[in-house]
């Protein structure tokens, strides 16, 4: 007996109407691989968004590191002091306290945490207050030693002094911190105008000369 003769008997012949072709369409696959490419690029943004919070955390951490050398450093420097001596931040170890930091003989800081052209350490000195004045200030204008910023006045009454150690660095082609990169090298750059450079790295004391 033919079985597609019989009643009820449905046709299993290629043309049949009942016959439906299994598969993906040429736009199913496009759209497949859109939804996979735009999965893809999401995971690597966050994957190097995170890469570079973890970079700057690690360079905070540093500049932090740096600061407190620096400072603990000037602690010693005003301690011991015969009676009636004045407070002092001016580096007495060598050009300015960034190129003590850099330096890695006996006499130095030990060298600094980032790499040396992408970080720079700027000490300003204030009366107790912190005013903005020229007279506010304790130190002469060393801009371009990275020592003091902008500035021009040396006052030497004033006790105790108000000293901030800010550290700048650059990072991913962006620098943080008031300083500017020019010509391959980072400079003091007081943006908001106070007198004083300014960073996410910073450490500020009143200091006095302890005998």
């Amino acid at each position: 007996m033919d079985a597609g003769n019989g009643p009820g008997a449905r046709s299993l012949g290629p043309f049949s109407s009942h016959r439906r072709d299994v598969g993906m369409t040429l736009v199913e696959l496009m759209l497949a691989a859109a939804l996979l490419a735009v999965g893809i690029t999401a995971l690597l943004g966050a994957f190097l968004g995170q890469l570079t919070l973890n970079e700057h955390a690690r360079n905070l951490t540093w500049g932090m590191n740096d600061a407190s050398r620096v400072m603990e450093r000037l602690r010693q420097l005003n301690s011991g002091c015969a009676a009636g001596t004045l407070p002092s931040a001016v580096s007495t170890v060598g050009a300015s306290w960034d190129a003590w930091l850099a330096d890695t003989s006996a006499n130095g800081g030990g060298g600094k945490s980032v790499q040396n052209v992408n970080e720079l350490v700027v000490v300003t000195c204030r009366d107790l207050n912190g005013g903005a004045l020229q007279s506010d200030y304790c130190a002469t204008n060393q801009t371009g030693s990275g020592e003091w910023h902008t500035k021009p006045v040396a006052n030497t009454s004033l006790d105790p002094i108000n000293v901030s150690v800010a550290v700048c660095w650059r990072h991913r082609e962006r620098v943080i911190g008031e300083c500017s990169w020019i010509n391959g090298t980072l400079s003091a750059s007081d943006a908001d105008g106070d007198g004083v450079v300014e960073s996410p790295a910073m450490l500020t004391t009143l200091m006095t000369c302890r005998s």
